[in-house]
């Protein structure tokens, strides 16, 4: 969720090869909750700050959503379902202007090279 996105922010799958088990969670996971409960509750938003910095430990949610970073900003969130696809462009679109030093800190952790950046910026303004 962020990263999600974040969404948080967030959103799609952190493995190449995806059991039937795997997608029933990451549908729970990243279809079932309403990203606007983490990105407008600002308690809970910073705890998955945190969580995505490495600086607290994490929640369930919050760390599978933490594991699946790389592979959403690397694949744009190529993973994802058509929903979680919504999901994440509307969470980017609602986190990043509201929190843009958050946004280049998660950048610079799950993003280093800045290869992704530029495709998730193209996806965000689709």
């Amino acid at each position: 969720m962020l990263w999600l996105l974040l969404c948080s922010l967030l959103i799609a799958a952190g493995t190449a090869e995806i059991t039937e088990e795997d997608m029933a969670f990451y549908t729970r996971v990243f279809e079932e909750v309403d990203p606007d409960f983490i990105l407008d509750n600002e308690r809970i938003l910073t705890s998955y700050l945190k969580c995505f910095y490495s600086e607290i430990e994490c929640n369930a949610h919050a760390e599978v959503v933490k594991k699946s970073i790389p592979d959403v900003l690397a694949t744009v969130c190529g993973r994802c379902s058509d929903k979680q696809k919504g999901i994440f462009k509307y969470s980017l679109n609602k986190f990043v202007p509201a929190h843009p030093k958050d946004w280049e800190r998660i950048l610079s952790i799950y993003d280093p090279t800045g290869e992704a950046w530029p495709k998730v910026k193209a996806f965000m303004e689709s």
